[in-house]
Formats: structure tokens, C-alpha cells, sequence
């Protein structure tokens, strides 16, 4: 490809920060957007829903550039356009009350029904906003319908026939299956197409994704291969073997000025690699915050994220209360499946001056923990990428890892030179007891744990590495 040529992407996703976040999606479509703000190589846009989380400050600022409405089958639903600029990046919304006016970006039953509809606007706004792309860039199976629509549909436009996809796999837990009706009856698509949905009867939005998609990636290269090779391709690990010819993997990374503990507004009080003794005031500040009891020599152990049995809490259930009956403290905030939701109610009655777990996903309060908590609690038994104990070592948090997915590609243990987390070996209870019983011990030696600190946040995780592989695989499809 010509250098001087420049490449027009559009970046799909459902969730981004500032705006909104519910995980590893939003960092990255914040991070690799912006990484190409200044480059003469890249003209990239991102569009995503108008969620009613987003906050009104930046509502405020949205621009409508653009009212229609978006048919699918039986459906004809009011989309209105917005437009808004940050950090050199163009930002588009798309607005529907009944669709995206909800509480929270996810858990609904009519997921597919939400998400075909933004799908299906994303490429009908095209025209509207006068920006056809070369590539768009879809993320998960909730924005795997566009690479769908675009094969399958019969565009007027000729412009629509040019255009490549990137379907880039987040989290393959969720693939969006749903009754087989649904492919005629709300998606529009004709049965000949039928077979790119089917998974043992059932339709699979991510199944047809991947096979209409021109690229594949996953967020690290460690998790392409386990998807093609073990049972963490959730049911898809025969497809991936037939489609490696299109499969990569590369590593998500963050924004380092973003995540900086030296200038970051939202924590206590800023501080750098050279000054680590001040993460003992945001740990003060976090436990008054959080009604806990305020003692620096208390060891806190975080989590962030969706508490759900493949993101550790299997694991964590089992030997939570035992810890917190030695003494440590436990803060977490992000989103909680039922089954753990009473245990961790429970834990925040019987234990108010050591436990405080907020339900939902708060990226400010995340962000003061990062600072604030001593250790981090990943032992995902499915791990992707891998951005919570990234972040956590950016910060100064020390990392409990277990050894998967893209941990494996990003940690090893404190132990080791230049090691950079706790690393879990085996997947069971008791391995976790042993891990945090070292954890408690290092606690006590003050010299080791700053040592510790100081070899996390030497790391460098920038997304410049992620955003240069993808620059290449870009021009790669232009060849």
C-alpha cells in the first residue's frame, strides 16, 4: 500500500470511555482510536449507541447532524445521528430512546433485537455523514452483525461493495444465540444465508460474524490459540480451525496518559514510580470513602470487573470469608452475576469495616481502588487480554493472576526478575489459599512489596505496540 494514501476506518463498538464502560471493549476504543489522532495514515471515526449512562456533560456537547429511520423486517424505528469531537477523534452516536435509554449498557433480553437494530444504522448512516469507510472495525458479537449485514444485504450504494471488516473477539462468553426465527423474522435475512447462523439448532450472531468478517483478531496471541485449539473457543473451536487463514491475535494495550497515577483527577492524591510511598494516602482516603476501618497496615485486595464464575469468582467464593476473618479487606465494584450476588450482600453486612462491594461499574471509584488497593484479585479461568491487572500495575496494585489467555503473554511472577504479578499455576481452591497466604506474607516485608510495586509499574503496556499491528494489518488488506 501506498504510504501516502490514507486509510478511512470506522471503529464500532458498544462501549468507549469516557462515555460509558462495562470492560476491556471500552478501554480499547478509547486507546487505539486516539493512538492514530495524529497520523496521516489513519483517518478513523467510532460509533456506538447513546446510552442513557452517558453522562450530560458530554450530552450536552453532542451535535444531531441527522434524523432517519432504520427498517428491519417488520420494524421501522426513529435513529437519530449525533457527532461529537475528543482528543482529535470524531465520535458518532446513535440515539434511540427505547433501545438505549436503559439503566444499564447490557443485560437485556432483547439483546439481539438492540443490537441488530444499531447494527443495521451503522451502515445506513453511512450516506448521512458522507464518510464511507475502507475498513470498519466491529467488536464482539453485538457489533458482528455489521460485517453480517454488509455481505448479505444488497446495497444500493456501490460505495457499500468496497468496504472490508475487522471483527476483533473481546470475550467469547457472550455470543449472542437466540432462536433460529430470528434470522427471517428480525433480522430480514434471507434463509439461503440461514446456515452462517447455525449453531446445533440455534442461531449464533458471533458464528455468522466470524464467517462473513474479512479479518479475525483476538486480544492476545495466546487466546487466538486456545480458541482454535481448546474448549475456551466456547463451542466455536472447529470454525476457528477452519478459518486460521484469517485468525491473528494481538495484544490489546492502554493509554498511558490516560491511566496515569501522575496526573489522574479522579484518585486522592497523584504520585509516580518515584514517589510510591503516596499510595499509602489514597489507600487511607479509600478506606475512609468506603466506611472501612482506616489503617495502611491492613492489606486490601480488590476486584474489578463482572463478578461471575469465569472472571475467578468460583475460586474467590470458596476462600473470600476465610481472609476476611484474618483481617484483610475486600473492595470491588463492577456488575455481579445472581449466584454471587447474596454471598457478597452478605459479606458487606457481616463485615462493614472490612467489605465493600459496589454493584455496578463505576470508573472512578475502579480507578481510586487501582490506586488505593494493595492487591488485585484476576484469576479468571477465561482471560482474553487481560486490561484489569494492566491497569492495576500502571498504578502500583500488585496483580493475583492466573496463568491463561493473554496473563500468560503479559505476566510472570514477582519472583522471577522483572516479574510483575502473583501468578495462580493451578486452577483450584486450595493453590489460591497458598498464593494469598505468600501475598499476606510479603505484605509484612516492606522493602520486597515496594520493590514489587516499583517492577509493576515499570512495565509499559501503551497501546503504541497494539495500534502499530493494527495499523499493519489494515494496509495488509489494502495490498
Amino acid at each position: 500500500m501506498d504510504e501516502k494514501t490514507t486509510l478511512n476506518i470506522l471503529f464500532v463498538t458498544t462501549e468507549c470511555l469516557p462515555f460509558c464502560a462495562n470492560g476491556g471493549m471500552a478501554e480499547m476504543a478509547y486507546a487505539l482510536p486516539k493512538s492514530y489522532a495524529d497520523s496521516e495514515r489513519v483517518d478513523i471515526r467510532v460509533v456506538m449507541p447513546l446510552h442513557d449512562s452517558i453522562k450530560d456533560e458530554f450530552k450536552e456537547n453532542f451535535k444531531l447532524i441527522a434524523e432517519r429511520n432504520v427498517g428491519l423486517t417488520w420494524r421501522n424505528d426513529y435513529c437519530g445521528i449525533y457527532e461529537y469531537e475528543l482528543n482529535g477523534i470524531t465520535y458518532y452516536f446513535i440515539d434511540n430512546k427505547h433501545y438505549f435509554g436503559r439503566e444499564k449498557l447490557y443485560g437485556y433480553e432483547d439483546a439481539v433485537e438492540r443490537y441488530s437494530f444499531f447494527s443495521k444504522a451503522v451502515l445506513d448512516m453511512l450516506p448521512m455523514i458522507s464518510f464511507f469507510p475502507d475498513i470498519i472495525h466491529a467488536n464482539d458479537w453485538q457489533t458482528s452483525l455489521v460485517c453480517t449485514f454488509l455481505k448479505v444485504f444488497e446495497w444500493a450504494n456501490p460505495k457499500y461493495e468496497h468496504i472490508k471488516t475487522v471483527l476483533t473477539i473481546h470475550n467469547l462468553t457472550f455470543q449472542g444465540q437466540t432462536d433460529f426465527k430470528v434470522v427471517s423474522e428480525l433480522l430480514g435475512i434471507e434463509d439461503r444465508f440461514a446456515y452462517l447462523f447455525d449453531f446445533f439448532g440455534k442461531a449464533n450472531v458471533m458464528k455468522a460474524g466470524i464467517l462473513c468478517a474479512d479479518q479475525i483478531v483476538a486480544v492476545s496471541e495466546t487466546y487466538r490459540n486456545e480458541i482454535v485449539n481448546t474448549d475456551k473457543g466456547n463451542g466455536l473451536q472447529g470454525l476457528f480451525q477452519s478459518i486460521t487463514h484469517k485468525l491473528t491475535g494481538i495484544t490489546n494495550g492502554i493509554d498511558n496518559e490516560f491511566y496515569n497515577p501522575a496526573t489522574d483527577s479522579e484518585i486522592y492524591v497523584n504520585y509516580d514510580i518515584n514517589s510510591i510511598e503516596k499510595r499509602t494516602e489514597n489507600k487511607l482516603k479509600l478506606q475512609e470513602e468506603l466506611g472501612l476501618t482506616i489503617d495502611e497496615n491492613i492489606p486490601m485486595y480488590s476486584f474489578i470487573g463482572l463478578m461471575t464464575s469465569y472472571k475467578g469468582f468460583d475460586l474467590i467464593e470458596q476462600v473470600l470469608e476465610t481472609y476476611i476473618q484474618k483481617g484483610i479487606q475486600f473492595v470491588a465494584v463492577g456488575p455481579v452475576d445472581k449466584k454471587y450476588k447474596e454471598f457478597l450482600e452478605g459479606l458487606n453486612k457481616k463485615y462493614p469495616e472490612n467489605v465493600k462491594v459496589v454493584f455496578d461499574y463505576n470508573a472512578s471509584l475502579a480507578r481510586k481502588i487501582y490506586a488505593g488497593s494493595d492487591f488485585l484479585l484476576n484469576t479468571s479461568s477465561v482471560e482474553p487480554c487481560g486490561l484489569c491487572p494492566i491497569i492495576a500495575n500502571r498504578y502500583g496494585c500488585m496483580p493475583i493472576v492466573y496463568q491463561t489467555g493473554g496473563l500468560i503473554d503479559n505476566f510472570s511472577d514477582f519472583k522471577y526478575n522483572n516479574g510483575n504479578g502473583y501468578i495462580l499455576k493451578s486452577y483450584d481452591s486450595t493453590s489460591l489459599s497458598d498464593l494469598l497466604d505468600r501475598t499476606l506474607r510479603n505484605f509484612g516485608e516492606k522493602e520486597k512489596i515496594n520493590r514489587y510495586i516499583t517492577c509493576g509499574m515499570s512495565q509499559d503496556f501503551d497501546i503504541a505496540e497494539c495500534s502499530k499491528k493494527y495499523l499493519e494489518l489494515y494496509e495488509e488488506m489494502y495490498e
